[in-house]
């Protein structure tokens, strides 16, 4: 199960990574994951601290953490 998870998570991270500030709904049909896999995964990536969720009106906003890089 948790190997299932991480690839979710994978697929989330990569098209978070070609997308800014997408809702859910958006990345269920942009991966091609069910919800509770999104869902899953979100709750990995939000544990390991790359994702950000804002709210805007409605919806939540999510997106990659971007970490600077120090020159």
């Amino acid at each position: 199960m948790n190997d299932r998870i991480g690839e979710s998570a994978g697929a989330v991270w990569n098209w978070l990574d070609r997308h800014e500030d997408v809702t859910i709904s958006s990345l269920v049909k942009g991966t091609g994951l069910k919800q509770r896999e999104v869902d899953r995964a979100i709750g990995w990536l939000a544990r390991e601290n790359k994702i950000t969720i804002q709210k805007s009106a409605n919806k939540e906003l999510l997106s990659l953490v971007r970490e600077e890089v120090s020159a």
